[in-house]
């Protein structure tokens, strides 16, 4: 899988200030989210199918890799601009396996919810679906068999650049380096795995990206 190498490579490792990594931060948010939105246009009905249908199977292939019978699948469900993974989400639930997804909170907090796809979900002041239900807290996430992860960008080294909320940053770390390794899964366009990004020493680091091309190893710095 080819590397974007159009992003800006301030991080903490190089001395670069706090400042300079924000501001490369906005810059590469200010990049992505506007070409999300022109992709998914230009994509249209049919291409647009085609694109789920190939989060569809990758994410199947990979939960079955790491469940062998139903069990619980931390989730999110996307905003229009996000790589399509409702269709993969349906077929999870109708395959046994118990889907949270999350709803912000107070304090830059996630709760956790059961999903049913077949109840309607308002959406929330940020625009994402937010199903209403008996909330969960963030143990609910480190429990899970199996996360997905949303992000706008990784690198090569599985350094993710997030919305700018920092929630997912707050629970990463409580999860073990097995459960990071072996059943946590970041989810973006392939486009969007750059060479390198901008970051500091407390962003997440995720292994294991999957795209619409399949499964890419930050650590291997290779894709299968």
């Amino acid at each position: 899988m080819p590397l974007n190498t159009a992003a800006a490579i301030s991080n903490s490792d190089t001395g670069a200030s706090a400042e300079d990594i924000s501001l490369d931060k906005d810059i590469l948010r200010s990049q992505i989210r506007p070409h999300r939105l022109t992709a998914r246009s230009r994509r249209g009905e049919h291409d647009q199918q085609q694109m789920a249908d190939l989060f569809t199977r990758h994410i199947l292939e990979a939960v079955a890799q790491r469940l062998h019978s139903p069990g619980t699948i931390a989730a999110y469900l996307p905003t229009k601009s996000e790589p399509p993974i409702v269709q993969s989400l349906n077929a999870l639930h109708q395959q046994g396996h118990r889907i949270l997804v999350p709803v912000v909170r107070p304090g830059r907090k996630l709760a956790w919810v059961r999903w049913d796809p077949a109840a309607e979900h308002p959406l929330s002041p940020m625009g994402i679906p937010e199903p209403e239900g008996e909330e969960q807290d963030e143990q609910a996430f480190v429990n899970a068999d199996v996360r997905l992860i949303p992000a706008l960008a990784f690198d090569a080294g599985g350094h993710r650049l997030g919305q700018g909320g920092g929630y997912y940053d707050r629970i990463i770390p409580l999860l073990s380096a097995q459960q990071l390794n072996e059943q946590t899964i970041g989810v973006v366009f392939a486009d969007e795995i750059y060479k390198a990004i901008p970051y500091d020493q407390w962003d997440a680091i995720l292994p294991v990206i999957l795209t619409e091309e399949g499964i890419f190893h930050a650590s291997q710095q290779s894709s299968v």
